[in-house]
């Protein structure tokens, strides 16, 4: 049996592999390679269990589908995903936006984050409230920093038939900082605790989630 050899790397080169294995959402085989290299694997073996009786236990999408007791939907191929299961096979594929893929992950793993004994139902009193994340673009730093029109192109406004003269009419609905409730029931929690958790500890699955022309940057937290 050959020794084992100590092998060094610079912390700038193992920092710039993992940027590389993070960009656009992360390459999840490139990251845990990158974990076994390191060691980091080993020092995670005595974490507890993923378990529905402790919604901190759910750290990815692989974790939710094994305290589910499902299978992960993803194939080898990250762009593919399986299309559903049929009579006589299930080794179908279909090609699905990384959006998409990003939205049913996160499904799962809310659903693990329920835990055994929550699960969301409308109420038709509305006296039930159920938490959802909520993301800022910027920081109150970078706000600060910005000149009078970009920042104010951040604040909302409504105005609904701002003009009304015979038979046309103006109308403005809302800015870019607008915020409504009546979406995200699949991705909702019951406490608070849980959808920060939710939206801290899966940020780069909801940017590749809600992402268009953009990327996913390392400043993320």
């Amino acid at each position: 049996m050959s020794e084992n050899k100590k092998v060094e790397i610079y912390e700038s080169n193992l920092n710039a592999a993992y940027k590389v294995a993070n960009e656009n959402g992360g390459d999840e085989r490139m990251i845990r390679l990158l974990d076994a290299l390191t060691g980091k694997t080993a020092t995670e073996d005595n974490c507890p269990k993923p378990s529905l009786d402790d919604y901190k236990t759910i750290q990815s999408y692989e974790d939710a589908c094994e305290a589910l007791g499902e299978n992960p939907i993803l194939s080898e191929d990250r762009e593919k995903a399986l299309c559903a299961k049929f009579l006589d096979h299930w080794d179908y594929r279909q090609d699905m936006p990384k959006h998409i893929i990003a939205l049913m992950k996160l499904e799962t793993i809310s659903r693990a984050l329920w835990g055994r004994n929550f699960q969301p139902k409308p109420d038709g009193k509305g006296s039930q409230i159920l938490w959802y994340p909520w993301f800022a673009l910027y920081t109150q730093e970078e706000v600060n920093g910005m000149d009078e029109d970009r920042r104010g192109a951040l604040l909302a406004a409504g105005a609904n038939d701002g003009a009304l003269a015979g038979f046309g009419s103006l109308d403005s609905g809302n800015r870019s900082s607008f915020a409504t409730a009546n979406f995200g029931f699949r991705l909702c929690q019951e406490t608070k605790e849980k959808a920060e958790y939710f939206g801290k500890k899966f940020i780069k699955l909801w940017a590749e989630y809600h992402q268009f022309n953009f990327i996913v940057g390392d400043h993320l937290k």
